[in-house]
């Protein structure tokens, strides 16, 4: 048998496995970031939330301030 065929299609074999693993740790590597990614977004509208609640609180207690000062000038 001729041995050129066997080592053309063990190195078929070696190359669609190392390229596997590549595309392994790369898919692993896309997921880390896409995690962090979703993470950061989650996190960045959780705190713009908080900070228009914070904003409301404090237009409010403004509010009842001016209120407080004019209540006590009548």
């Amino acid at each position: 048998m001729n041995f050129t065929v066997l080592l053309i299609a063990l190195g078929i074999i070696i190359v669609l496995f190392v390229v596997g693993k590549i595309f392994a740790i790369l898919t692993k590597i896309l997921f880390v970031i896409l995690l962090v990614a979703i993470l950061a977004v989650g996190f960045f509208i959780w705190q713009n939330k908080d900070n228009y609640l914070s904003e409301t609180g404090k237009t409010n207690s403004y509010i009842i301030l001016v209120n407080d000062y004019a209540s006590r000038c009548i």
